[in-house]
């Protein structure tokens, strides 16, 4: 005998790959480098992370402009800003995720990675 299933048709969830909120791009080429920063974009994007830390270091600068151009074009990409000097100054992309919704990560005074509370009325 087979055992009953108990589903009694309700949906399944998609299963959600955990990622981090960082990826590190340094000796990477850039034509590399452009395609794993697309695919983390992707899974930030659908682990519903909202801010994604991109380290490229200082160099050359082929692997800041190749993500700059990419985070401009891409649809989920909100806005992206160079981090604070603690955060990694020059050397690190800071991108926040666009879900068609405004909030904390809007004011110009959080260009941090912590999202700071916006004052009481």
């Amino acid at each position: 005998m087979s055992r009953p299933n108990f589903n009694y048709g309700r949906p399944v969830r998609p299963s959600i790959q955990p990622t981090e909120i960082e990826i590190d791009l340094h000796g990477m080429v850039v034509a590399v480098a452009s395609e794993r920063t697309r695919r983390h974009i992707e899974r930030a994007y659908n682990a519903r992370l909202h801010i994604v830390k991109i380290i490229h270091g200082h160099g050359t600068g082929a692997l800041k402009s190749a993500v700059h151009e990419l985070l401009a074009s891409s649809p989920l990409v909100k806005k992206f800003y160079l981090a604070s000097y603690g955060d990694g100054g020059h050397g690190v992309t800071i991108a926040e995720l666009n879900y068609g919704q405004t909030g904390n990560y809007d004011s110009p005074r959080n260009y941090g990675i912590t999202p700071r509370s916006q004052r009481r009325k």
